[in-house]
């Protein structure tokens, strides 16, 4: 999965606050209080983490308590803070945003104290979002484990007491490569043999045990109310803010030829339904399972006999189309909503 410059964006409320839903959310005592991790960049490498955040934010049922960006080495000079004041401005739901720690834990137990002031935001908003939380959260995560790592390493009893559950959208079940695991290795095997309460989402595997899913755009944007459309036109044309003003540009017309290449295009995905069930939707169509995880330090994993590793609750599938339609259809319906409660 997976360029305002970096000194500009260590920690930032987008803008001006627009608090009438979020104020509802946090009202809401069976609210879902997250702490959201994304290797979120513009340019972006993958666009699934825009849908990813679009998603996010048109879940009325979480309660956005932070956004940290997975910044590392490729999203050093392009941290996607961009499409996230975009989303505030198209939902009426603010949040912090902090940019994250770029080079790689250097040890499994590395808490990355050393690291220059501008990386340490990350980290200190996870940190600081537990710590003040009336109840515990649920942190989600997609890309590398970096911030989350660090931010365990320094304060372990404080993440055993205030998160409720960590969703990890990285892997393999099957014990092959996978991109994220490769972007912080000793992050990973941290976090997923740690004792948090891990919900896996393995991108890929067998056997169903992996959320990996495809879609064609067209069929999910087309029922999106205009800027959400341009939210998604913004990021895919690779537009800047010197060329079009990333506000202004969400209420635009959008050029028939550029709607029907993008409407054309296929998207990969993996997230969606982690996100639903960290919302408390059921969905007949996937699960998590507990089965027994084999770790290794080298960050491959593979799903072996009961007590040969950790007990993990694993996500799982058992009709790969009927969940793909699923997931179309739900990430249809909410985005067909998203911005209409501001």
């Amino acid at each position: 999965m997976s360029r305002p410059t970096r000194s500009s964006v260590i920690l930032v409320p987008l803008l001006l606050a627009v608090i009438a839903a979020q104020a509802l959310a946090e009202g809401n005592p069976n609210s879902v209080p997250i702490i959201y991790t994304t290797d979120l960049y513009h340019p972006h490498d993958d666009p699934d983490d825009h849908f990813d955040l679009a998603t996010l934010f048109a879940i009325p049922e979480f309660d956005l308590r932070a956004v940290v960006i997975d910044t590392g080495q490729r999203g050093k000079d392009r941290p996607g803070i961009l499409p996230v004041r975009q989303m505030i401005h198209v939902t009426g739901r603010d949040v912090p945003v902090a940019a994250g720690l770029i080079d790689n834990i250097k040890h499994q137990c590395d808490p990355a104290l050393n690291r220059p002031d501008p990386e340490q935001a990350g980290v200190k908003l996870i940190l600081d979002v537990l710590r003040k939380a009336d109840k515990p959260v649920t942190v989600f995560t997609t890309g590398s484990l970096r911030d989350v790592a660090a931010a365990y390493n320094r304060d372990r009893a404080l993440l055993k007491q205030k998160v409720a559950r960590i969703y990890i959208n990285v892997g393999h079940s099957a014990g092959g490569p996978e991109h994220n695991v490769g972007l912080d290795r000793h992050a990973y095997v941290r976090i997923l043999g740690s004792d948090l309460p891990v919900y896996w989402v393995p991108c890929f595997g067998g056997d169903g045990f992996y959320s990996h899913w495809h879609f064609r755009q067209g069929d999910v944007l087309d029922a999106a109310p205009l800027p959400v459309q341009n939210f998604f036109v913004y990021c895919l044309t690779r537009a800047n803010a010197d060329q079009r003003d990333p506000i202004k540009s969400l209420t635009d017309p959008i050029d028939p030829a550029v709607k029907q290449k993008i409407w054309d295009g296929k998207r990969n995905m993996w997230c969606t339904g982690a996100f639903l069930h960290a919302a408390g939707r059921c969905d007949p169509t996937f699960t998590f399972e507990k089965v027994t995880v084999h770790l290794g330090n080298d960050g491959k994993t593979r799903i072996t006999r009961p007590g040969d590793g950790l007990e993990v609750m694993t996500f799982h599938h058992a009709d790969p189309d009927a969940y793909a339609k699923a997931m179309t259809d739900t990430l249809r319906s909410l985005l067909s909503k998203a911005g209409s409660a501001k």
